[in-house]
């Protein structure tokens, strides 16, 4: 899962020097999972973070304030897709060598939100245990197709070239 991935890279980051930047979550969510990465990894340098609330027009300079940060990585943590399309929008200004949307790990870090129990992890139907504890998160299952679909015809197009 994204979470096991992000919170690996967090161990790895402390390990080699990594300095990772957080975007995304309300305030005090953001400095919750930041006290808690120091607390668990106390030579892990942040490069920064921010909250993920702001207004498009403050895109660009937020972009720019990541890439003045020097960060090693970026880890947004709104929803899909809108962290997607922001990362890939923002990336040439913030020149971040590594880039990975979160979604809601964020708040999993910071005990606001519940993962399912580890057997649920273990057998790959945390999605399902995500969806019971949020039905609205339902819709989003019918754009899995679509992406598949995507990730298809973008790959025959890679095959052309």
């Amino acid at each position: 899962a994204g979470i096991d991935i992000f919170t690996e890279l967090i161990k790895i980051s402390a390990e080699k020097g990594y300095k990772p930047y957080f975007f995304g979550a309300k305030e005090e969510v953001v400095v919750e999972v930041i006290n808690k990465f120091k607390k668990q990894y106390p030579t892990l340098e942040i490069a920064g973070y921010r909250n993920g609330y702001f207004n498009d027009e403050d895109s660009i300079s937020i972009a720019e304030d990541i890439r003045k940060s020097k960060a090693d990585i970026l880890f947004v943590a709104f929803s899909s897709p809108k962290k997607e399309f922001w990362i890939k929008e923002h990336m040439n200004i913030m020149k971040v060598p590594f880039a990975m949307g979160v979604g809601g790990s964020f708040d999993v870090i910071a005990n606001k939100v519940k993962r399912a129990p580890r057997w649920m992890i273990n057998v790959g139907c945390e999605w399902a245990y995500r969806v019971a504890k949020e039905p609205w998160r339902i819709k989003r299952l019918g754009s899995i197709p679509k992406f598949l679909l995507k990730v298809a015809s973008s790959r025959g197009n890679q095959d052309e070239k």
